[in-house]
């Protein structure tokens, strides 16, 4: 009898095994089959549709992308264009204004940690509201900048396009440089008459600008 129950739980056993094996090696092969990878100079970025049909890559900077990525300091936004696939280059145009919204929202939801930062800064305890009330109005000048097709520490790193039917969704990766967009910034900043007075207040009053928005984006990763 022992030794029937034995066989019977060691069958169970076996079954079960190959049960739980079969179920991991459908998910290993559903995962393989549902997604391909943007790459940047070998490093996986961002997943895609295995269907999706990658039409762009900016190869001059996979390797900044790359370098970005392992120091944990890549933000990467997507945006997407939904279309009949008549016009690609407008799909496109559409796809990064979408990409850009994100990058915006992205600052928008920092907006409380800049504020504490600032706060942190502030030497006269009297100015703080002060101070505080113009380092949020130049924050959102600055960032602005950032969310702006001209602004240069911004580009689109790559471009798919996924067919539905008749329908093409559009998508290109947004690749935000938080090191250069800090230098262009400043300068952008510098240039600008009004933003350049509010920085310049604000250094008088024990507040580095540039400090404070550098740690919001050093927060990214995180």
């Amino acid at each position: 009898m022992d030794n029937f129950l034995s066989q019977n739980w060691l069958t169970i056993a076996v079954i079960t095994a190959l049960i739980v094996g079969g179920i991991l090696i459908f998910l290993v092969l559903k995962s393989k089959d549902d997604y391909q990878w943007i790459t940047a100079a070998g490093v996986k970025i961002q997943s895609i549709s295995r269907e999706a049909k990658i039409v762009y890559i900016n190869n001059p900077m996979e390797n900044r992308v790359k370098e970005l990525y392992i120091k944990g300091k890549l933000l990467a936004f997507r945006g997407e264009s939904i279309g009949g696939g008549f016009d690609t280059v407008k799909a496109r145009e559409k796809a990064k204004v979408n990409a850009l919204k994100e990058l915006s929202e992205y600052f928008n939801t920092k907006v409380s940690t800049f504020k504490q930062l600032v706060e942190g800064q502030i030497q006269q305890k009297g100015a703080s509201q002060q101070v505080v009330a113009i380092a949020m109005e130049t924050y959102k000048s600055v960032t602005e900048m950032f969310s702006s097709d001209e602004f240069s520490g911004t580009y689109i790193y790559a471009i798919w396009e996924e067919y539905v039917g008749n329908v093409v969704y559009t998508n290109v990766l947004l690749v935000f440089d938080p090191e250069g967009a800090i230098e262009i910034a400043k300068q952008m900043a510098m240039s600008n008459e009004e933003i350049s007075k509010q920085i310049e207040e604000l250094g008088k009053n024990g507040v580095d600008f540039f400090k404070a928005l550098n740690s919001v984006i050093e927060e990214a990763k995180k």
